[in-house]
């Protein structure tokens, strides 16, 4: 397997970790992402994946990326049915309707790595994640709203700020330890998730319309596929960085577990795990297409190899990155087995953004441009 050059500093910091307990990266994978059958039997609804256009990688992605807005949009109607119907009752299933949260919040994750086009309408993206939050305005906003005197209505929340709009909001009600005394069956708490709820498949529905509206523009407009590519490779920069090192320690700071994603429930690694399947299943089909076309067909499947590695070592983690570092800090002894499966996971993703930013991106003749996440 082709050995790829290191680009980032931060990684040899975790390079030493999994050193220093003697292990080594790889190993071909054996777990696949195992994606919804609602998406297939969607499938001859995209109407953009006509025999035209399916040789050339935008078909491939408009397509796929379509199956991945309407795996969203169903996961998020059904999290709202779910919502609606624990309104009322004495204590609400609060296990089936977090595993109806994931489901969404997943879904959403793995169609994050597109940055353009429909899903820039109206902040859409911050609309149903609302993340980085260094300064918790989701548990602010949303605890002001439990304190209000009437249940919030579905306009209230399609006119609040994007704090209180999307599945981090969820979240605090679902894991908070300002739920801990009420029931989500109660009125308000009740009200408000299905606001929430509501907003969140407005949302979803809205992007599936407007992607199909986009096809014309999207396959007539060669920039797209630069714009497409641009969109994965910021997708595992952010994994990488904000996502990953940041919280575990690896880029220069202390470690930090409420810098993670969904640091309530405990969900950093499902989501992250979410993000690289939405990889395989909605941008590689593309990337492959394109790669094949310019005679670059080795990088395809190195990209595939690498990104089922990342994918597996992701499954294989069944904890949160809070979790970790707090055994840490209290001297569990479980503990560094499961910060060096998250710091084989770093490295994962870190070869895997390699690869696609060092080797693939200039083989296409793609220059990697600003990164708005970098900062000044």
């Amino acid at each position: 397997m082709t050995t790829f050059p290191r680009h980032s500093g931060s990684a040899l910091a975790a390079a030493l970790l999994l050193a220093t307990a003697g292990l080594t990266l790889g190993g071909p994978g054996t777990a696949l992402a195992q994606g919804s059958s609602d998406t297939n039997t969607d499938a001859s609804a995209d109407t953009a994946h006509d025999a035209e256009n399916e040789s050339t990688p935008r078909s491939v992605w408009h397509h796929d990326i379509g199956l991945g807005y309407r795996q969203l949009a169903s996961r998020t109607q059904a999290l709202a049915e779910r919502l609606k119907a624990s309104c009322g009752e004495a204590e609400a299933d609060r296990p089936a309707l977090r595993s109806e949260w994931l489901a969404a919040y997943q879904a959403w994750q793995a169609v994050r790595f597109v940055d353009f086009g429909p899903i820039e309408v109206d902040s859409r993206a911050w609309q149903l994640q609302f993340w980085p939050d260094a300064k918790n305005l989701v548990g602010t906003r949303v605890g002001a709203r439990l304190r209000q005197d009437a249940p919030v209505s579905a306009d209230d929340i399609a006119e609040a700020g994007v704090a209180e709009q999307g599945f981090p909001a969820l979240e605090v009600l679902l894991y908070d330890d300002v739920m801990a005394s009420r029931s989500l069956g109660d009125p308000l708490p009740c009200a408000l998730a299905g606001a929430i709820g509501s907003h969140l498949v407005a949302v979803s529905d809205a992007v599936v319309a407007d992607w199909q509206a986009f096809a014309p523009h999207y396959l007539a407009t060669d920039s797209y596929n630069e714009a497409t590519l641009h969109g994965a490779m910021q997708s595992l920069e952010i994994l990488e960085d904000k996502r990953l090192g940041e919280p575990l320690g690896l880029m220069g700071a202390a470690p930090n577990a409420y810098r993670a994603e969904a640091w309530r429930s405990g969900q950093s690694v499902a989501l992250a795990a979410a993000s690289l399947a939405g990889l395989q299943q909605y941008f590689q089909p593309g990337l492959a297409t394109w790669l094949d076309q310019a005679g670059h067909a080795e990088l395809g499947d190195a990209f595939a190899r690498q990104l089922e590695d990342t994918l597996d070592q992701a499954e294989a983690i069944d904890t949160g990155i809070v979790d970790v570092l707090d055994e840490h800090a209290e001297g569990d002894s479980s503990s560094p087995a499961a910060q060096q499966e998250l710091a084989t996971l770093y490295l994962e993703v870190a070869q895997l953004r390699a690869l696609l930013d060092d080797q693939i991106a200039p083989a296409l003749g793609v220059v990697k441009g600003f990164n708005s996440s970098d900062g000044d």
